[in-house]
């Protein structure tokens, strides 16, 4: 049985699905073979691209953001054991559509990977260095993710 990471923002179009895919990279990497990973969005705006600016960014730093928008429903999240979002809006959301007793699968991006408050700004509709920015936070955070498992796996919690 795998360990599975839901990954949450918005629109599902840069930040959640960046991190998917920076985390499935760095997984595949590692051969750490028991951690699925997946991305959702907040929002329903139905099936769209990712964000241009951010799959530019993606390919300069050597990562594959394809695929189409995804939102969230309460049966993918019922089946992760981490939720991991990117703003309290996201948590919001989150605590809205999951019974009390799953809260304790939220927790925020800086949290996790960093160990610290804060969030992670959303990139939409500002400049490239802001998507780039937030590309290499996001991408430091789950580094840090991969080797805080590399060194404790993470148990699913069935």
């Amino acid at each position: 049985m795998s360990y599975k990471v839901c990954f949450v923002c918005t629109g599902n179009a840069s930040r959640s699905p960046f991190a998917e895919c920076v985390t499935r990279k760095l997984l595949a990497d590692a051969g750490m073979e028991n951690i699925e990973v997946y991305s959702l969005g907040t929002l329903d705006w139905g099936e769209n691209p990712r964000e241009a600016a951010m799959a530019d960014v993606a390919r300069e730093l050597g990562y594959d953001l394809d695929g189409t928008t995804t939102a969230m429903t309460r049966e993918r999240l019922l089946a992760a054991d981490v939720i991991i979002y990117f703003e309290p809006a996201h948590r919001d959301a989150l605590t809205s559509a999951l019974d009390y007793d799953r809260w304790s699968r939220l927790v925020a991006f800086n949290r996790i990977a960093f160990g610290e408050e804060g969030y992670v700004a959303d990139p939409h509709y500002q400049s490239a260095s802001v998507y780039r920015r937030v590309a290499e936070h996001i991408e430091s955070g789950c580094k840090r993710l991969i080797e805080k498992w590399r060194q404790q796996p993470p148990v699913p919690q069935g």
